[in-house]
């Protein structure tokens, strides 16, 4: 049995690639992944770059789960929709698998639509899902996410992996391994610890590739770290006695930064009762300028 995936990248695409897997994993087939390109010069050189790393994690998503897969950019100046029907009617593909994102009526009527096409003119049935982030279950959200966790406490990295095994995690117990995963890897969120693994310093490396990053700590459990995570950009700071809790933290960072923004609104008045309880009556008042602005910023 042969499927087929029209792949953009992108939540949707992430969807479609995860159904198209375990479909596969079903019914002994072999996947092809497609990204399409017009070519010539409507194309830029960073859409191009952009499509192959998609592509390159596509690929790899597949074949972890041992499934043969082929993975290419497709130029043959078809519109999206031809190239993925004709790629079906050469290669004799059985299923079809889509991401389909929310168009207008109006944008539909104009610009057409490369699902409707395919359905409508391939040669086998046709599965297309959609992404709507206000109702995705929180399974489906972290789904196959690649997640980063590093902390020199064994007994965290693996308390970490039960709760996230909905996800692909890669595990570090020092800065050095973490340096090395985060140089050879794109992640979608590290979890990272404060105390004994330069938890500062590792946050810098993933700001710098821009990944959404949480600070899960308990000997740093202070006013003075969470305010310092917060200033170095993570993403939230989660008291390791809320790791029972972690899926939801984890999810809130990701919705935040599909949204286009960082969640501290979301879990900061979460957590605002812990942090009163731990650090004691007033204690923002010891760094009210900052506060104010914080407050400000991201709401009460």
């Amino acid at each position: 049995m042969k499927i087929l995936v029209g792949y953009n990248g992108g939540e949707v695409g992430r969807l479609a690639l995860s159904l198209a897997r375990d479909y596969a994993g079903i019914n002994n087939a072999s996947v092809y992944v497609i990204t399409s390109m017009e070519g010539g010069s409507s194309e830029k050189q960073s859409d191009i770059i952009k499509a192959e790393e998609d592509l390159a994690f596509a690929k790899k998503l597949i074949e972890n789960s041992n499934i043969q897969c082929d993975a290419q950019q497709s130029v043959r100046g078809f519109s999206p929709g031809e190239d993925l029907v004709k790629f079906a009617e050469e290669n004799e593909i059985d299923h079809i698998f889509l991401g389909i994102k929310k168009k207008s009526k109006a944008q539909k009527a104009i610009l057409g639509s490369t699902s409707r096409y395919v359905i409508l003119k391939a040669p086998c049935p046709v599965t297309t899902v959609k992404f709507d982030l206000n109702h995705i279950k929180t399974e489906d959200l972290l789904k196959d996410r690649r997640v980063l966790v590093v902390d020199d406490e064994p007994d965290i990295l693996e308390t970490v992996e039960e709760l996230l095994d909905m996800c692909s995690l890669d595990k570090a117990a020092t800065f050095e391994e973490a340096k090395k995963l985060l140089a050879n890897n794109a992640y979608d969120i590290a979890i990272l610890d404060i105390m004994g693994v330069s938890g500062y310093d590792v946050l810098a490396l993933a700001r710098k590739k821009d990944i959404p990053a949480l600070m899960l700590t308990a000997h740093a459990l202070t006013p003075e770290n969470l305010k310092e995570s917060i200033r170095k950009g993570a993403d939230s700071y989660i008291p390791k006695d809320e790791l029972a809790n972690l899926v939801g933290h984890v999810a809130d960072a990701i919705k935040a930064r599909i949204e286009g923004k960082q969640g501290y609104g979301a879990w900061f008045s979460t957590l605002k009762p812990f942090f009163d309880k731990s650090f004691g009556k007033g204690w923002r008042d010891r760094d009210r300028t900052f506060w104010d602005s914080f407050d400000d910023k991201y709401g009460r």
